[in-house]
């Protein structure tokens, strides 16, 4: 058995707990509280002194394309596998990915098979079934099956309101609900309808259509990328009062190439000041996909894949704006855990997975955990991808 000792580190629950020590023994959190001792008889261990350090669960990233995206601007737009070291880098221990506008040269095996090496690598890693297409591509030929049997598969994903994205019918988006809550409830699983939301003018309609057709709760109806622009924002903002789920991207930023985007941390400030539960905001990267980096004065850009740096610069950003850090990370720790029934994630307490992340009090990662396993130390990974720079010799 391996043990870690975290010796008067500042814990987050997210709630603050003050000054805490944090004992992990192999995979779980074993003791969280003062004055703990270095256990003896059961195997090597570690203790860190972790004074001045902000100790919080680890990042869940809820929407990330662990084996890339995009190839909607032609085959050299196509990106790659996102490798561990850039996930585990900025703090990211939990990873849930669906596929992305690509559903037809990448397949949902391709996405479970990425996502069980990311496992073997070192983080924990789930998949959405279905995609942009109709029918949805799933691994068994029926998304209720591919949720209710696949332990990996924490819900489905599909996109409306999206011209890029062929249109369902309303009886095809009920039956899709179906699938991911009923399949969801045979598993004993908190599985969800996880939705793009595009710019189309209908915008979250369709949702609340499936709600008032099906009854299925409306926090099982996730819509993502809803800070894309005003007016999907006030439409999300009245989705989340009637009890919806509303999944903000921090990719989605004018300086990424989405001009009318509302940055995701003055869209969480503002649902929080009007009184939004906070429990219906998560905070997701979009990452894996090729976003344009602008370059010089002339406005010209290139693409780039873009990794899920953004959740915690999100973070950083409502802590500047006045919320605790452990308010800050919950949209990115306990809410999406809750949400998506994610058992002994999402918080630092006795029996739950020892996912834990370690920041400077400016914000930047030191350490990072996940199920026990150190990912990075010092601020650099100590994990990588097995070909992660490989090259003939």
């Amino acid at each position: 058995m391996a043990w870690t000792l975290i010796r008067g580190g500042q814990v987050f629950d997210p709630e603050e707990r003050g000054k805490a020590d944090v004992l992990i023994l192999d995979e779980r959190i074993a003791a969280v509280r003062m004055g703990l001792s270095a256990p003896t008889g059961v195997g090597e261990g570690e203790v860190l002194e972790a004074g001045g350090r902000i100790v919080l669960p680890g990042l869940i990233d809820g929407h990330i394309h662990v084996m890339g995206a995009s190839g909607l601007g032609g085959p050299g737009t196509r990106t790659t596998d996102l490798q561990i070291e850039r996930i585990a880098g900025v703090g990211v221990t939990t990873v849930v990915s669906p596929l992305g506008a690509d559903s037809l040269s990448r397949t949902i095996p391709d996405l479970l098979a990425r996502a069980a090496a990311l496992e073997v690598e070192g983080i924990s890693a789930y998949c959405y079934t279905g995609g942009w297409k109709v029918p949805v591509p799933t691994l068994t030929g029926d998304a209720q099956a591919d949720v209710a049997f696949v332990e990996r598969i924490v819900g489905v994903k599909t996109a409306i309101s999206e011209p890029l994205a062929p249109a369902h019918s309303m009886d095809d988006l009920c039956r899709l609900a179906h699938a991911a809550y009923t399949g969801g409830r045979l598993a004993g699983k908190g599985a969800v309808l996880h939705t793009h939301i595009g710019d189309q003018p209908e915008g979250l309609a369709p949702l609340l259509e499936v709600h008032r057709r099906t009854g299925i709760p409306t926090d099982r109806l996730v819509a993502t990328h809803v800070n894309r622009n005003p007016r999907l924002w006030e439409q999300a903002l009245d989705f989340a009062r009637a009890g919806g789920s509303i999944d903000l991207t921090g990719m989605q930023r004018p300086e990424h190439g989405h001009p009318h985007a509302l940055p995701p941390a003055r869209a969480i400030r503002e649902a929080l000041e009007l009184g939004i539960p906070p429990d219906r905001l998560t905070l997701s990267s979009d990452s894996g996909a090729a976003y344009p980096r602008f370059t010089g004065t002339g406005g010209t850009s290139e693409l780039y894949m873009a990794g899920p740096d953004s959740i915690l610069e999100t973070v950083r950003e409502l802590v500047l704006s006045g919320l605790t850090w452990g308010r800050a990370a919950s949209f990115a720790t306990r809410h999406v855990a809750d949400r998506l029934g994610l058992r002994h994630k999402g918080r630092i307490a006795p029996g739950w997975d020892a996912d834990l992340l370690l920041l400077t009090q400016a914000g930047e990662v030191d350490r990072a955990y996940c199920r026990g396993r150190l990912l990075v130390k010092n601020g650099a990974p100590v994990v990588r991808g097995v070909f992660e720079g490989h090259a003939p010799a």
